[in-house]
């Protein structure tokens, strides 16, 4: 039998945020101590669904650029949380992952098109501070402008998802901060973007071919941010990949995407407030929204955070086969305060300090 259930997240309409039309009871079951911390929301733009396509069709020419170009996307400064990532973050069973590549965008621009990086005075915290490293526009033609139309959406939605929070809170807490959490996501200089690129598994793959061992290519955690933006996943076939021409335009990217996961058992996993595991799905032409631990200890403990990883597809069902999504933490700014004692800055600096391999292990 499995060792997990599925499960259908509380799904709303874009319309719904903008009136004001979501109710506590739907909010409280989606967010609330006894929910799986995810929202769906549904009838977005006509643009969103291209641009999907387009944006996590680009993640898999990114992965798939020499060992040359990406070391020229890498910022070991910034800790490898700016640009290309591959090898260098610890997951929660005290693995380095090497089944992913990331590549981090700070989302400043959301804010003010002439930052590039997180406002403020932190120096030891170039992780946010850092300005991006974009790919050059002659190797991925359209790349940068796609991906921040891409996270501009998905922020202007979390920001909607956020007022509903808020209004929830104002009921349910004391002397809380009218419109705070909107506040927080539509006014930070800090949040941040992931495009990320599973690489197909190879033929030796130790992917787990078992349902009792399900934490392989992403392992358990909490984000540390208040929402954090999903696309669905695409699936791409690989096998005959080649990357496209320098020069090309942005169409040319664009991947074929396969129906559905070559592994039904592959995909987004969350651990339920009981001890269950729930498989869950996001729908190709919607967003989703997962809460984080700013969140929580914002709403002291009324909205919480969900633990949750992703599953692999397993190499004798997906050889080949790739995964492509983008998720967007809509974190404060490094000098909002998340309670009473911390700011963001002290509050995200002991989360990326546990989540970071260390130079010996990691290669930093």
């Amino acid at each position: 039998m499995p060792a997990y259930k599925t499960a259908s997240p509380v799904t709303v309409t874009l319309e719904q945020l903008r009136t004001g039309a979501i109710d506590f009871t739907l909010l409280e079951s989606a967010f609330g101590p006894d929910s799986l911390g995810i929202i769906v929301v549904k009838d977005l733009p006509q643009k969103f669904i291209p641009l999907r396509k387009k944006v996590l069709s680009y993640a898999s020419h990114l992965g798939n650029l020499s060992a040359e170009e990406l070391v020229r996307l890498e910022n070991p400064e910034a800790k490898y949380l700016v640009g290309w990532s591959c090898g260098k973050e610890r997951l929660s069973n005290d693995r380095i992952d090497t089944l992913k590549g990331s590549y981090y965008v700070n989302c400043a621009f959301y804010k003010d098109p002439k930052l590039d990086g997180a406002e403020g005075d932190y120096p030891n915290l170039p992780e946010y501070t850092s300005g991006n490293v974009w790919p050059r526009e002659e190797l991925l033609s359209g790349f940068k402008d796609a991906v921040q139309e891409l996270v501009t959406l998905i922020i202007d939605t979390a920001v909607l998802v956020a007022r509903a929070c808020d209004r929830y809170a104002e009921k349910h807490i004391e002397n809380y901060t009218p419109s705070y959490l909107e506040h927080v996501v539509k006014s930070s200089s800090t949040s941040k973007a992931r495009l990320l690129h599973y690489f197909p598994p190879p033929p030796n793959s130790s992917t787990p071919e078992n349902d009792e061992d399900l934490d392989d290519w992403c392992g358990t955690h909490k984000d540390h941010g208040c929402l954090t933006g999903l696309t669905s996943a695409m699936y791409v076939d690989e096998k005959d990949f080649k990357t496209v021409a320098v020069g090309g335009s942005g169409a040319e990217f664009d991947l074929e995407e396969l129906d559905t996961a070559p592994d039904p058992s592959a995909g987004l996993y969350i651990h339920g407030r009981t001890g269950e595991t729930y498989k869950v799905g996001i729908p190709r032409d919607a967003l989703a929204f997962q809460t984080g631990e700013a969140l929580e200890v914002i709403t002291q403990g009324k909205l919480k955070a969900v633990p949750h990883f992703v599953r692999g597809c397993r190499s004798g069902l997906a050889g080949g086969v790739a995964r492509n999504t983008l998720a967007v933490f809509t974190q404060p700014n490094l000098y909002d305060k998340v309670d009473e004692t911390r700011d963001f800055a002290a509050f995200a600096k002991q989360i990326v300090e546990k989540n970071t391999a260390e130079e010996d292990v990691g290669g930093m």
